[in-house]
């Protein structure tokens, strides 16, 4: 009885241990998990702030690379020309400036505002939907451009529940004469953003700009504060729950936020929880104990193996190696030295053990970080010193340059610091090759231009006498024939001295003569005009009144039928009527001479086709034999022309261009099945406000 007694009570003491022993270890595996899951919620945390942190740098980059968009459109000289000039020939230039600005950014738009608000030019002229612009003086980036600032603007569109962001700068000449604009759709925004995490983007109105994953969750927050004193916001997510991460950014007022799924942390406290309990099993196992000492000592003596092995390999490393190594004390005396340095400094290793390092260069030089890098050594001051360019010294007392690094054992620091000497005496011939290369190429460079820059010179040259030469002869043939025939009308007139009739029909048709030398010599004349510092309201209507008038007897000669629409009398453009008069009698003059030369009915149109940013556009038609598609390029230099010699100039054009040219007007041919069609833009006159 008493030892059954004694062996239960034994029973149940190891009851007891074994129960106690597993309480322990449930225990211990709840308070890991807990730790673990503590832990892995901080790393989570981390790692969500990174991301935000990552999307934020996203987004603004993906911004700011449309930041100078605005600027280059405000700097190109082809947007300033057509703003003081905004016809419609560099309305088309602009647009495809625009339109070839727009493709290579990806931006969705980009326009040119005049200081009202008004769209100019646009980078998406084709598309017919985008060709009239609604007036953007309220928008706010318009405003901040206005007052020399870069503008920002985000404007959301509830019926298509999408966000476009504008972008603008001013563009000056003198002065604020536009505003550049880049408008930038959100959705093309996104597609540039590399996130794999839910992502949320709100405006400062709560507007949504961005939202990255359909499923976002709108449930209630839930904060949950860890053992570090971090304070989480959890909102449930799918079938889980998720921290949430939010800041707003000042400048532009956007709240980011995005989500972190919590799974892993999960994860982890339940692989910590097994982990635990896994061991807690193993530590009851003795055979498992005793097999882990074994293999324990085994591993010991393959270690050691090991290390045997590495230091032999390390050492025949160090031998074979291409660069110079010295191995050194705290106190800069040499220790080792491998084959390689001594080669490099023509000595043996017992010559240079226990000397100072700096023994092994030119005598006398001083270089301030090898000196601190020296000095340095056995202390916590010590920085590593990489790739510094010395000059050594051999034991023959030659000289060469090499690189000198400096770094202490990362192992074993008590061992000392390592030297890397690297010789660089061929890469500093082949610099020095290079350089005398470089010289003589410049110097070619040079005599090149010079002999490019004479040959332009001498070009130039050759036109501007090319061009005399062109106009004296036209000249003189001009004058030669009235001047012939007034020679004859004179001896003529020497013989009819006695009839009075007969010598002033002679002496009128000299004074013709006197007239169209006149004629001649008042083209040349018109190049050396100044540009009318007084500008005057013209009547169209009168100034066509006058010059129809002059060409009623040639309209009757040639049979022409003229088509005039003439404008209205209140009607007036900027100039003076003189040299209107002068355009339109040269513009006429050119359709007679033109349609003279062909048979059938003649026809001449005058009209008034549009009135668009303050100019008249006017066509002279005629059903003449036309512009040749050759001749266009020069139809406006001075003295050209395709009629036969002594019927012209070919000023007459060259006279029109530049008089509307001064004027504030322009000239250009227009395409026509039948004949030939100038098309004239003329300034409406403006009064000045007192």
């Amino acid at each position: 009885m008493p030892e059954r007694a004694t062996s239960s009570k034994f029973r149940l003491s190891l009851g007891l241990k074994i129960l106690l022993y597993s309480l322990l270890f449930l225990l211990l595996a709840w308070w890991g998990g807990r730790v673990a899951y503590d832990r892995a919620m901080q790393q989570l945390h981390v790692e969500g702030s990174d991301r935000l942190l990552n999307s934020i740098g996203q987004l603004r980059r993906s911004l700011g690379q449309y930041n100078y968009l605005p600027f280059l459109v405000a700097q190109n000289l082809q947007v300033r020309d057509f703003l003081r000039q905004p016809d419609e020939h560099n309305r088309t230039l602009v647009n495809r400036v625009l339109e070839q600005f727009n493709l290579v950014a990806g931006s969705t738009a980009l326009f040119v505002l005049d200081p009202t608000g008004e769209a100019l030019a646009y980078s998406n002229w084709r598309d017919e939907s985008s060709q009239q612009l609604r007036s953007q003086w309220q928008q706010h980036y318009f405003q901040q451009a206005l007052a020399g600032e870069q503008g920002q603007e985000l404007q959301y569109q509830e019926d298509l529940e999408t966000a476009t962001f504008f972008m603008s700068a001013p563009i000056y000449d003198g002065g604020l004469v536009g505003v550049a604009v880049i408008r930038l759709d959100v959705p093309r925004l996104s597609e540039q953003l590399t996130t794999d995490h839910p992502l949320l983007v709100v405006s400062p109105t709560g507007e949504l700009v961005f939202k990255s994953d359909l499923g976002w969750p709108l449930g209630q927050l839930e904060s949950r504060l860890l053992s570090d004193g971090t304070r989480l916001q959890l909102v449930p997510h799918k079938d889980s729950m998720a921290i949430m991460h939010r800041v707003e950014l000042d400048d532009l007022g956007w709240q980011v936020s995005t989500l972190t799924d919590i799974r892993p942390a999960r994860q982890r406290e339940q692989l910590v929880v097994a982990s635990v309990l896994s061991g807690g099993v193993a530590l009851g196992l003795l055979l498992l104990y005793l097999r882990e000492s074994r293999q324990k000592r085994r591993l010991q003596l393959e270690r050691l193996q090991e290390r045997a092995r590495s230091e032999e390999q390390q050492r025949d490393i160090i031998n074979t190696a291409q660069v110079g190594l010295i191995h050194i004390t705290p106190s800069g005396q040499v220790e080792l030295v491998n084959p390689m340095a001594m080669q490099l400094f023509g000595v043996s290793a017992e010559q240079i053990r226990h000397q100072p390092v700096l023994n092994l260069l030119r005598a006398g030089f001083s270089a301030r970080p090898l000196q601190q890098a020296l000095g340095a050594l056995g202390s916590e001051r010590f920085q590593p010193l990489t790739g510094l360019e010395v000059v050594g010294q051999r034991a023959d007392g030659s000289e060469f340059p090499m690189l000198i690094s400096i770094r202490q054992m990362d192992r074993h620091p008590e061992l000392g610091y390592l030297v890397t000497l690297i010789d660089i005496s061929r890469r500093k011939r082949l610099e020095q090759a290079l350089r005398e290369a470089n010289e003589s190429l410049e110097q070619k460079v040079v005599a090149r231009t010079q002999a490019l820059q004479e040959a332009q010179a001498e070009l130039v040259q050759a036109g501007k006498l090319a061009a005399l030469g062109r106009m004296s002869a036209s000249v003189v043939h001009e004058l030669n024939q009235p001047m012939t025939a007034m020679r004859t009308y004179l001896a003529i007139a020497e013989k009819q001295l006695d009839n009075p009739d007969a010598l002033v029909r002679n002496l009128r048709q000299q004074q013709q003569l006197l007239d169209r030398m006149a004629l001649i010599t008042g083209q040349l004349k018109t190049f050396a005009y100044r540009k009318p510092e007084r500008i005057d309201p013209v009547s169209l209507q009168q100034v066509m009144e006058q010059v129809l008038q002059l060409f009623r007897g040639r309209f009757e000669e040639l049979d022409l039928q003229l088509h005039f629409d003439p404008p209205p009398p209140d009607m007036k453009i900027a100039g003076d009527a003189a040299r209107y008069e002068q355009v339109m009698i040269n513009l006429i003059k050119n359709s007679c001479d033109a349609m003279s030369t062909r048979p059938g009915e003649h026809h001449l149109w005058i009209s008034v086709q549009a009135i668009e940013n303050g100019q008249m556009l006017l066509d002279v038609r005629d059903n003449g034999p036309g512009i040749e598609p050759e001749h266009r390029t020069q139809l406006f230099e001075p003295f050209f022309t395709t009629k036969e010699v002594g019927q012209g100039l070919g000023l007459g054009l060259a006279i029109v261009h530049s008089i509307l040219r001064d004027l504030g007007g322009s000239i250009e041919p227009v395409d026509q099945a039948e004949g030939a069609c100038f098309r004239l833009s003329m300034p409406l006159y403006q009064p000045r406000s007192e």
